[in-house]
């Protein structure tokens, strides 16, 4: 599906809007932004961006803030360029098949001197094209991580180039130098940098004894000045000795085109000439550099620190130095507070004529709004007068039809916030606190506008699809949270190598199970229970989570709540017990784990909180879906018959943990879903078909279910009349299957009655919502998904919730020829995931799968996370080879091990038992973070010509040898080379060197 397919589904409601003019000069005023769909609205949404543009501009007395114009393809920004005057650029690194750095060139060739500022979705991506060269037209990297906060820093940056000098000249307004090249570094400081001189501004406002006086205070405030050379920044201090409030540097920068580790030093001591009592602040991961620092008189901070952020807070402020709708009648009396348009709607029908007249005759209603990012409605009633209206029951009538046809139309997707007093049980999606929805948030929230814009709830007859009630509580409240937080001796932010992660788990659960969510939460969610008694599903949404590069998935926690409890307080007493727990599963040890096989900080990371109504049907004291599971667009293991590009589904009965956890479940082609590929023989329909499923209790979980859920056979389900349109029957007497559940035999789990009809077009909703999300994301995606079917007067329909989406993460790049080196390799795979070459590892963590007994593998786990753990301590990374699934959580399976004890993989090998192959279970958690990390991954089969020479390697003398599982340590490193797009993957002997001219790292 094309974009302009998509657009044409759209539903249109009146005009579409229009950008509006900021009127200062040397301003952003237009905004280009080139991206997917998706990723514009998550900036537009999530992080309202808008508003948050719109109120930094109010506090600065400005009329309007910049407009944001978006299109996802370079002739469609060519064409914008030519028609329109912008003053900024914003771009994806990559959106589509096109590349940041050939916008650059074509656009800035065309207008040049345009700012082109580009944001990654991860350091690597960055890297990859600056080592390449493809970064020379652009202005500023940043890396982009869902805090909308950025944007508002990148504007500010831009701006304060364009007018540092000036302002300088004319004010004295001083400005602040940073010196520094990581992006990675500069989108963390900036957003905190411009938050804590807008605090600054506003301490200042009230000092200011006239108007003037406050707009000089206001418009006065410091520039930031961002220079990533030695070169540039003595530029800076040339340019602005006078006026240079302060600086921030890194120790190692470029000097003279070439890095240099005391380029930081160098600069220091010119300014300690030029600017004596200038303060400096270094930050460097060299900690040697302290001392060099302290000596200059300068303050300094560990890059690795884990309260980085809060060290130059504290650095800045030891240095350095509007809202809801108040209806007010003719005798100065309020009559009404509107904090949105739903209370603007419902106070304009409820005051006195005598106050609606006051405001309309001043155009209250339109500067609210504008204030409020409703630009375009506060210009459809900007230009209506009192006069024309015969009455004022008339003009009431007017605003509010107006306000509710607004609210209905041009909000529809809209992510409310919360009022107590206007929610109700029929709300769709609301915000509790300010902050980012999270990566989970933002994806459902997007998910929420393309159901409305895009006219698809009802497009299949008999199903409707729809995301589940949803209510958010932003990263602003985590932020409080942990702000109050005691924590003692406890460090969150990491765990000794000798510490039990266990006994360090347990305490931190008691640590936050014992503090006090704030207060603004805790009323919120007791209004929240008065409204709703449906079960809820209490999920974590952080920053990081779902995003392209780490996406986190199955990291945090997730609790089912039944809320059935006759006493509100014990309801609420559970609820927010679940959301504490949720933010405590950020500092487990397994997160911890997992974090440090990406290139964040813990501190860079903040949780939001989604909270949903359970998707489900109620069975004699039970609720669960009646399917559930994952559906991908791209299938990395696509078998005879299947295209890679058809996407696949993996489905269950039952809540979707059976899928995700990797358990058995039907796998179909939504394309072609009338064949069910990994059931080839009766054989196989018997060995891999559904055994058990999940429900929640709705008369509270029993003392073996785990996060509220219970597993509970499939005749269970059958009791409950569930398994008529899931299952089918298997005849011992002639080893046939049949559909349906008339007959006598064991019942097997095929989904026979929904993929072998178009009773309810299922799996063509799901290759339809498939195209839609990669088309939105402008790349692969998958998402999460629950089925509810009823059945009334025989017809039979269905409730499909949407319950998570995320981009799949994968970018092949370029491929690495693989074909040549088949002789060189001791592992030779037809079915690899992942793409280029891993070199440098000498570290292989073998379980030998030659007569391995799969009662086993949980010891297995134990003795792998030793060796781990020691090769961690040693900065060591490994190639994880054995039989079954790894990270499975049946453990005749494979060996269930988790992020915590493989923290050192790089690349990670599958065998199969000596009796079988296992299907790698690509519906899992586990599998999305390898492929979204870029582990090589490989799974061998019995067929040629995919093999292991693992007598070679049991032939080497060990490092390690622990009975189930062997180290091995090479003198010389190992040589992984993967092409995805062959399937195929090689892991060369350390003796077989490279030929000259090979791909450098």
């Amino acid at each position: 599906m094309s974009v302009d397919e998509l657009e044409s589904l759209a539903e249109r409601r009146g005009a579409e809007p229009v950008p509006l003019d900021s009127l200062m000069s040397r301003r952003v005023r237009n905004i280009l932004l080139i991206s997917s769909l998706y990723d514009s609205f998550t900036m537009q949404s999530d992080g309202r961006f808008t508003e948050v543009l719109f109120t930094e501009y109010l506090k600065l007395n400005l009329s309007y803030a910049p407009s944001v114009v978006r299109v996802s393809t370079l002739e469609a920004a060519t064409e914008s360029l030519s028609t329109e005057r912008f003053d900024l650029v914003i771009s994806m690194l990559r959106v589509g098949s096109i590349t940041a750095d050939r916008m650059a060139r074509t656009l800035k060739a065309r207008h040049p001197g345009i700012p082109f500022v580009v944001l990654a979705h991860n350091p690597r991506d960055y890297e990859e094209f600056r080592d390449a060269g493809l970064l020379a037209e652009v202005d500023y990297s940043f890396i982009w991580q869902g805090d909308a906060r950025l944007f508002l820093a990148v504007v500010k940056l831009v701006e304060d180039r364009l007018n540092a000098r000036r302002d300088a000249e004319l004010a004295g307004v001083k400005c602040i130098l940073l010196v520094e090249d990581s992006p990675r570094f500069v989108s963390s400081y900036l957003p905190m940098l411009y938050s804590e001189i807008m605090k600054q501004t506003q301490s200042l406002m009230t000092e200011g004894v006239n108007r003037m006086q406050k707009l000089l205070r206001m418009r006065a405030r410091p520039k930031i000045l961002l220079a990533d050379s030695f070169e540039n920044a003595v530029d800076t201090i040339d340019n602005f000795r006078d006026n240079l409030l302060g600086a921030i540097l890194d120790c190692r920068f470029p000097r003279n085109a070439h890095e240099d580790a005391q380029a930081g030093f160098k600069l220091a001591e010119l300014m300690r000439s030029r600017l004596p009592g200038c303060p400096i602040l270094f930050q460097s991961s060299e900690t040697v550099n302290r001392e060099g620092a302290l000596a200059l008189g300068a303050a300094f901070i560990d890059k690795n620190s884990p309260t980085l952020l809060t060290e130059v807070v504290s650095f800045l402020q030891g240095y350095l130095g509007f809202g809801d709708f108040r209806f007010t009648g003719n005798d100065g009396r309020i009559e009404a507070v509107a904090a949105d348009l739903r209370g603007l709607e419902r106070a304009v029908r409820e005051v006195s004529d005598g106050a609606l007249l006051r405001h309309a005759e001043r155009d209250d209603f339109s500067t609210w709004l504008m204030a409020r990012t409703e630009f375009d409605l506060a210009r459809r009633l900007r230009p209506r007068r009192v006069q024309e209206f015969p009455s004022p029951s008339e003009l009431r009538h007017y605003l509010a039809e107006t306000l509710r046809d607004w609210r209905l139309g041009f909000r529809t997707g809209e992510v409310e916030e919360w009022h107590g007093e206007t929610f109700n049980e029929d709300t769709d999606f609301v915000r509790i606190g300010g902050g980012s929805l999270g990566g989970k948030g933002r994806g459902l929230a997007f998910v929420h506008y393309l159901l409305g814009r895009y006219r698809i709830a009802d497009r299949f007859p008999g199903l409707k699809i729809f995301v589940p009630p949803t209510i958010v509580i932003g990263t602003d409240c985590f932020d409080r949270f942990m702000e109050g937080l005691a924590t003692g001796s406890i460090d969150l932010y990491s765990a000794r190598p000798d510490q039990d992660a266990r006994e360090r788990d347990s305490a931190i659960r008691e640590l936050f199970l014992g503090a006090e969510l704030p207060a603004q939460v805790v009323e919120s969610l007791e209004l929240f229970l008065r409204q709703v008694s449906y079960p809820l599903a209490v999920r974590s949404s952080s920053l990081l989570e779902d995003s392209a590069a780490e996406p986190f998935a199955g990291v945090y926690d997730t609790f089912m709540l039944p809320n059935s409890h006759p006493d509100p307080a014990v309801r609420l007493h559970e609820l927010c017990e679940a959301v504490r727990m949720v933010y405590a599963s950020m500092f487990r040890s397994d997160s911890l784990g997992y974090m440090e096989f990406t290139p964040h900080r813990l501190e860079e990371e903040k949780m939001a909180v989604v909270i949903q109504q359970v998707v489900g049907g109620g069975h004699n004291g039970y609720l669960y879906p009646d399917v559930s599971g994952v559906a991908k667009s791209y299938n990395f293991y696509p078998v005879k018959g299947m295209e890679a590009t058809d996407g696949v589904v993996s489905a269950a009965l039952g809540f979707g943990r059976t899928v995700v956890d990797g358990e058995k479940c039907v796998r179909f082609n939504p394309r072609k879903p009338g064949v069910l590929y990994q059931f080839s023989s009766t054989r196989a329909f018997l060995e891999n078909s559904q055994r058990d499923f999940f429900a929640l209790s709705l008369n509270g979980p029993s003392p073996e279910a785990e996060y509220g859920l219970e597993k509970l056979p499939i005749e269970t389900a059958e009791e409950h009349g569930v398994l008529s349109d899931l299952a089918s029957v298997y005849s011992p007497q002639n080893d046939m299957i049949y559909d349906g559940i008339f007959r006598e035999g064991p019942r097997i789990i095929t989904m026979a009655g929904l993929l072998k009809t178009d009773a309810l077009h299922f799996a063509e909703a799901l290759g339809f919502l498939l195209s839609v999300g990669g088309t939105a994301f402008s790349t692969d995606i998958e998402f999460e998904f629950a089925l509810t079917l009823k059945r009334a007067g025989g017809a039979l329909t269905g409730e499909l919730g949407f319950l998570q989406i995320r981009p799949m993460g994968y970018d092949p790049g370029d491929a690495a020829p693989v074909s040549l080196l088949e002789q060189r390799a001791f592992c030779v795979c037809e079915s690899v995931l992942g793409m280029g070459v891993i070199r440098g590892i000498r570290d292989v963590i073998l379980v030998p799968s030659g007569g391995f007994d799969r009662s086993n593998t949980r010891r297995a786990a134990l003795h792998i996370e030793r060796i781990n753990r020691r090769l961690l301590t040693e900065g060591r990374k490994s190639i994880l080879i054995g039989p079954g699934r790894w990270g499975s959580a049946d453990h005749w399976l494979g060996i269930p091990v988790g992020w915590r004890q493989i923290s050192t993989a790089r690349c990670m090998v599958e065998v199969p038992f000596g009796d079988m192959d296992v299907t790698p279970s690509q519906g899992t958690h586990f599998f999305h973070n390898i492929t979204s990390l870029g582990i090589g991954y490989f799974t061998i089969t019995h067929s040629p010509p995919s093999r292991l020479d693992e007598d070679w390697l049991l032939g080497l003398p060990p490092e390690e040898d622990t009975g189930l599982v062997r180290h091995i340590r090479f003198r010389d490193p190992l040589t992984v080379r993967m092409d995805a797009r062959a399937a195929r993957g090689v892991i060369l002997r350390p003796d077989d060197e490279e030929e000259p001219g090979d791909a450098a790292d």
